[in-house]
């Protein structure tokens, strides 16, 4: 199943992406809204944006890297520990369903946002079937709640070792493309690199693959809807970036990353910086061709990165 953005998703995430600041311009999206779901209401006045810096794209092949986000270029701390994000899936929860409930019931490491959503309610009894029909119904609720908190947006996430500087270094070049792989809600994703900071460094306009992309409902394997999202990325890029893509590069912390990676015909990077170890992440690809999955401590050494990367 193929999860198309409903009216009150598109709308939110409208919303998110034209909101007006007088101190940044802002990516412009056409939003087609589908018929089914009533609208979200007007964002508030606390709706993130996301800050705009011009880039001039080149005509030359691209290196495409695309990064994961919750353990790969943050981390969660502290006892707010990504706590807006997990407040969002509550909300959408109760709004939805009536359900006084949160994520952290079943295991999530590596899912996407729509797969863990699946996966609670099916913990409380509720059909596939019917969390599906009513999946982007809940994600709405979760983006309004996102919106209307969004000054929260970074409480307990802080930038992983080496992440700022690895973005600098690769918005310099001319020959490099960067973006969002995640199983975030794409306003989600980027209004946590806003709050951290780091949103401007992406290649614009911002692109990736989002848990807001794409939903299969198979919650046995994960990472299969990680590999689309991989996939959806390489085709946004290729659009974005005339001269085409010399080489893939999907950076990311857990199993499911490594195995979306390969299956979308990339080069698998792990980083041991999420829950899962180098052993956990050189293994979990079955007949991956050699070189095709490495594995890092991290991103702090930024030379040794750009050589992986083949970029150096």
């Amino acid at each position: 199943m193929l999860c198309r953005p409903s009216s009150s998703l598109s709308s939110a995430w409208c919303k998110y992406k034209n909101s007006s600041n007088k101190n940044s311009r802002h990516i412009r999206s056409i939003c087609r809204p589908t018929s089914g779901l009533a609208a979200a209401s007007p964002a508030p006045s606390t709706a993130m944006t996301v800050n705009v810096v011009e880039q001039q794209q080149t005509t030359k092949p691209v290196t495409l890297v695309s990064f994961d986000v919750d353990g790969t270029l943050i981390h969660s701390t502290g006892k707010d520990a990504n706590k807006l994000h997990k407040e969002c899936f509550s909300a959408g929860f109760k709004e939805v369903f009536g359900l006084d409930t949160h994520i952290d019931i079943v295991p999530h490491h590596g899912g996407t946002d729509p797969l863990i959503v699946i996966k609670v309610l099916e913990h409380h009894g509720i059909p596939k079937a019917e969390a599906q029909a009513k999946l982007k119904q809940l994600e709405a609720a979760m983006l309004r709640h996102f919106q209307q908190h969004a000054e929260r947006a970074g409480l307990g996430l802080q930038l992983l070792p080496g992440v700022k500087a690895l973005l600098e270094a690769l918005q310099a070049r001319g020959d490099v493309a960067t973006c969002l792989v995640t199983g975030n809600l794409e306003p989600i994703g980027w209004g946590k690199m806003q709050a951290l900071g780091i949103d401007h460094l992406f290649s614009k306009p911002l692109f990736g693959g989002f848990g807001s992309d794409f939903c299969s409902g198979n919650t046995q394997e994960m990472w299969r809807d990680r590999a689309e999202f991989v996939r959806l990325a390489g085709q946004r890029a290729a659009q974005q970036f005339p001269g085409g893509i010399r080489a893939s590069f999907h950076v990311g912390d857990t199993p499911m990353d490594m195995q979306a990676a390969i299956a979308a015909n990339c080069v698998a990077v792990g980083v041991t910086t999420g829950v899962y170890s180098r052993q956990q992440l050189e293994q979990c690809v079955d007949g991956a061709p050699p070189g095709s999955v490495i594995v890092l401590d991290g991103l702090q050494d930024l030379g040794h990165v750009l050589k992986v990367l083949q970029l150096e």
